[in-house]
């Protein structure tokens, strides 16, 4: 495992300029422990792959505590046991964040930066399907995982399959006893900001 988490973050470091997302899972560590963040805390694996337009991520989670205090669509997940994606399209300035909770509740925003964020509506909301498996929940520890598919093209984030899409993943968990906070790709920032597109990286869907 140790072995593989490493190849998977050479494959973040060596190709992060130009991440290829493929029909079949890529699959990459966020590897980036921010703010303080410990790696004994929290280990993430995502699965990326895409069908068209249609994007599938997979949080393969395992930390030492699991908060699933938010059920409400559009509630604060990021409090709870939280993993989420932000993705725009190479030539807008809005980017678009979807944020899950443990407990399958999750958040769906757009806008050109943090105090100006507009919630997709519920008809919108349906291009966006997630499930969240609990495999272990004890006092040693938790395993989880949160599978989503996001429809890019129905949000109106790409107009096809063939548009670059700049995006960064995370972990976080505002609200646990000792918060934590992951990226896949590096936040030069000295306090805890995720609504940071300036650290987002170039994919494209082959």
């Amino acid at each position: 495992m140790q072995e593989f988490r490493l190849l998977c973050f050479f494959y973040v470091l060596c190709y992060h300029d130009n991440m290829r997302i493929g029909k079949e899972k890529t699959e990459v560590y966020l590897a980036n422990y921010l703010w303080g963040s410990c790696e004994d805390d929290v280990k993430v694996c995502l699965s990326l792959s895409h069908d068209g337009c249609v994007l599938n991520v997979v949080f393969d989670v395992e930390e030492k505590e699991l908060r699933r205090m938010v059920w409400e669509a559009n509630g604060p997940v990021w409090t709870d046991s939280c993993v989420e994606i932000f993705i725009k399209n190479s030539s807008s300035v809005e980017y678009s964040n979807f944020e899950f909770s443990a407990s399958g509740a999750f958040l769906a925003c757009h806008g050109s930066g943090r105090k100006d964020r507009v919630r997709y509506t519920n008809e919108e909301r349906g291009c966006i399907t997630d499930s969240v498996s609990i495999l272990e929940n004890s006092n040693k520890g938790s395993h989880w995982i949160l599978a989503a598919s996001i429809d890019l093209k129905g949000l109106g984030i790409i107009g096809s399959e063939d548009d670059e899409i700049y995006f960064n993943a995370y972990k976080c968990g505002d609200g646990l006893k000792k918060p934590h906070f992951l990226s896949l790709f590096d936040i030069s920032l000295p306090s805890p900001d995720f609504h940071c597109p300036a650290f987002f990286k170039a994919a494209s869907l082959v």
